[in-house]
Parts: C-alpha cells; sequence; structure tokens
C-alpha cells in the first residue's frame, strides 16, 4: 500500500479550506495509505484557527504549518515537499473541490518511470461572459491535453509526484509558474509525467473581467520568467496547432469561444488595473473562492 502526504498551500481561504480538507478525508483511499494532511498556510483571516478546529474534530495526522507574512505558492510548495513523509505527495490548490476519486487516480499512476501525474481540472457551470470564457479555455486545455498536442501537461490545481525525486527540487523564490518548473525539472532529470483525464478536480471558474485577465497575464508572466531561467518546453504547442484546436472546439462551444474571444478583448482595458501579475504575491481573484 502507498503511503500519501497531501499538501495543501493556503492564503487566506477562511471560505474554501475546511470543505478541501473534508473532501480529502473522505475520499476514496482503499488502495492508499493517507499518512498525513500538511497545510502550509500565509494567511491573515481566520483560516488557521479553522483548520485548528478541524485538527481537533478529526482522528488524521493534519500538519499545520503557519507563517505570518506572506511569501508565495512556490514557497509553501518547498515548505510541504520537505515536511511530507509520504511516498507520494499530492499537492491540491485550498479553492479547490476534488473528486472522490481523484487522490486514488492520482497516486495510481506514479508508478515505474513515471514520477508527476496531472490532475484533471474542471470548472463549474456558471453565467456570464468571464465564467464562459474559462470554461472553454478549460475545455481546451482538457481537449490539447488529451490529444497530447503539447507536452506542458501539468496544472498546479491538483498533482501527484513521487516523494523522493520532488525532495530533489527547489522551487526559486518568486516563481510564478511553480507547477510547469516542477514538470520540466523532471522530464531533464529523464523521468515521465502523465495527465489523467479521470483524476477530477472542480474549481469555480472567473466570473469578473478582472480576475480572468488576471490569470491570463499571470500565466503568460510565469512562461516568461522560466524561459529567463532557462527552461524550455519540447514540443510547445504551435500557433497554428493552437488556433485549429481553438476553432476545432469553438465547433462545439460556439458561445464559449465568443466568451473567450470578447475576454482577450479585454485585457487592455483591465490589465492596468491588477497588481502584481509578474509576482508570486500575486492578485487574489476573489470571484473563484
Amino acid at each position: 500500500m502507498t503511503t500519501v502526504s497531501v499538501g495543501i498551500p493556503s492564503y487566506n481561504e477562511e471560505s474554501n479550506i475546511k470543505r478541501i480538507l473534508e473532501k480529502v478525508i473522505l475520499s476514496n483511499l482503499n488502495s492508499i495509505d493517507l499518512v498525513e494532511i500538511i497545510i502550509s498556510d500565509d494567511s491573515t483571516d481566520d483560516t488557521p484557527n479553522i483548520v485548528k478546529q478541524f485538527m481537533q474534530d478529526h482522528s488524521k495526522k493534519i500538519i499545520l504549518l503557519h507563517d505570518d507574512k506572506r511569501r508565495g505558492a512556490g514557497n509553501a510548495w518547498n515548505n510541504i515537499i520537505q515536511h511530507a513523509t509520504g511516498e507520494v505527495i499530492v499537492l491540491y490548490d485550498a479553492d479547490v473541490m476534488p473528486d472522490l476519486n481523484c487522490t486514488t487516480e492520482l497516486v495510481g499512476k506514479i508508478k515505474s518511470n513515471v514520477v508527476i501525474c496531472a490532475s484533471n481540472p474542471k470548472p463549474i457551470a456558471d453565467a456570464g461572459i468571464p465564467a464562459k470564457g474559462t470554461i472553454f479555455v478549460s475545455e481546451w486545455l482538457e481537449s490539447v491535453r488529451k490529444r497530447q498536442l503539447s507536452e506542458y501537461t501539468v496544472m498546479g490545481r491538483g498533482l501527484s509526484i513521487r516523494s523522493d525525486i520532488a525532495k530533489k527540487i527547489s522551487i526559486p523564490e518568486g516563481l510564478i509558474a511553480i507547477d510547469l518548473f516542477i514538470q520540466n525539472k523532471v522530464l531533464e532529470m529523464g523521468y515521465g509525467v502523465v495527465f489523467n483525464p479521470s483524476a477530477i478536480v472542480l474549481f469555480k471558474p472567473s466570473k469578473t473581467f478582472v480576475d480572468f485577465v488576471s490569470q491570463v497575464v499571470r500565466a503568460v508572466n510565469g512562461h516568461n520568467q522560466l524561459k529567463k531561467l532557462g527552461c524550455h518546453m519540447k514540443n510547445q504547442l504551435t500557433l497554428k496547432t493552437a488556433l485549429m484546436e481553438f476553432f476545432r472546439m469553438a465547433s462545439r462551444n460556439p458561445i464559449g469561444a465568443l466568451s473567450t474571444f470578447i475576454c482577450y478583448i479585454m485585457i487592455p482595458f483591465y490589465k492596468k488595473r491588477i497588481k502584481n501579475t509578474d509576482s508570486a504575491l500575486w492578485h487574489t481573484a476573489q470571484s473563484t473562492k
């Protein structure tokens, strides 16, 4: 039976932290041994108190690593990896809702040369142009991954990684695209990375243009950071392939495609209103909480 540590970075997640903890504990864990849940927390709200109360009410081993200063998700992942004792580490964002089988699906793919398994993030259905745009982009990314059009497989909303390999990687201070950085390092070591469509994590889509734009701009800045560090993905998605896949998905979801087009048009109007898009201490998207 594989021993597993679940890690959750959190920053002001008082409305979400109890739910994600319950989701993890109530998961179908028949084939794995959940040895601990580690929360690396920088919150200034009531998150740490909620976790402490949860620890008193449940028998599972829960470790709270709290810091009064906001450090960013990269530092939180480093912290979790350093303290993890399981053979496999599963990392979840604090504001996602993993499917009952998600943890098992993520752990089950870690075998032989495969040391990272990426989850399948799916947005909850919602109304409004930004939400429909977020849903379309998510569907497009899922299709790209399923059809293996790019090696960019990992997204930080949920993933698993073999502990001994993770402990050899240190995420640089201030890095935004921490998920892609870890994938690059694993590929450089000669190990494999897989995407598991059955490892589903639900998340709330952006409901405002500000939040949609902040996520797009942050992603672009994160990729630019990695290029400066010398991280280059093999088989990157070409513009031609990306557009062909966009139009293929647009034939299935024309309203979503139109919403995405409108959201991207709005980027120049909202970009200046968003702070810290080039920092690990990024703008917090309140509508996705």
